[in-house]
């Protein structure tokens, strides 16, 4: 029986196969510009915020209603089979070397700039509205997510947490009742946030994400981060809370990002895909503290 040998591609068609990929990330990137793009990424984000901000794009643009993704084969040791006709959503997988690659490269000296790299390309998974479960022996795994009210207090032990976030930065946190209805506030010159201690503590992690972001954008600002007025750094902390709270299992109430999403509809297509990256980062620096533990 003949061995099967993979076809090596010509440099062209390495360069087409390159340039559709990358006209295939800028679309995912287009998708940014409209308001209902904009919270369709937010919801994804929530989903998979271990996920690169590109892998995030990616399944927000092809499966909006994902909340958790896997491989064929993945899937099936869950206990779930992909329903006939599913189409795959495509994001970037790692593929690194092979065991054969790095005995070779051993076997040549081990020198360091020749280590054979991991590289990325396109792969096939899907969501978990396209799966179902496999019929007995089999023992599905929970794949639901537990939901949590904004009335709550489970996430009591995640304030002091974010306290410490905020100490780190420079800023303090204060805990009192505030006149006018207002949940929370961030002054710029003294760093200080002060937080409605009246609320349950799930609305008092959902407010300190929100005035952490705000002062985040000033404590690590970065060269390549735009240039924010009073609109568009509301939804960039708008975002980064909306992102974070639903991330710990909290419906957060989106009412006001569709509004400043407009932002995104009249601004330059470079401006709007940093203007996402800084919310990706900064959120991430308040999911690392948020998920240091199951909550």
């Amino acid at each position: 029986m003949p061995i099967k040998t993979q076809t090596r591609l010509t440099e062209e068609e390495r360069a087409e196969r390159r340039a559709r990929d990358r006209e295939y990330a800028q679309l995912a990137v287009e998708q940014l510009r409209s308001s209902n793009g904009w919270q369709q990424w937010l919801r994804t984000r929530a989903s998979f915020h271990t996920y690169s901000f590109g892998n995030q794009l990616l399944i927000a643009m092809q499966h909006p209603t994902a909340e958790r993704v896997a491989g064929f084969h993945a899937w099936l040791k869950l206990g779930y089979c992909v329903r006939k006709g599913e189409t795959g959503i495509r994001i970037w997988a790692p593929c690194p070397p092979t065991r054969k690659q790095l005995e070779a490269w051993k076997a040549n000296g081990s020198k360091p700039e020749e280590r054979p790299r991991t590289f990325f390309k396109l792969s096939a998974v899907f969501a978990q509205d396209q799966v179902a479960e496999l019929p007995p022996p089999a023992m599905p795994a929970p794949i639901d997510c537990p939901l949590r009210e904004l009335e709550g207090d489970e996430l009591v032990e995640a304030l002091p947490r974010l306290i410490e976030l905020a100490a780190q930065i420079g800023s303090g946190v204060t805990l009192a009742p505030i006149r006018g209805g207002a949940r929370g506030y961030y002054e710029p010159g003294s760093k200080r946030i002060v937080i409605e201690g009246g609320m349950s503590a799930n609305q008092q992690v959902a407010t300190l994400c929100h005035e952490l972001a705000h002062a985040l954008v000033r404590a690590e600002r970065q060269d390549v981060d735009p240039v924010l007025d009073y609109s568009s750094e509301e939804l960039i902390v708008e975002s980064v809370a909306f992102t974070c709270v639903r991330s710990l299992g909290i419906d957060a109430d989106p009412k006001s990002i569709p509004y400043l999403a407009s932002w995104a509809e009249r601004t330059d297509l470079n401006v709007i895909e940093q203007a996402a990256g800084l919310i990706d980062r900064l959120a991430r620096r308040i999911e690392t503290t948020l998920h240091e533990e199951h909550l």
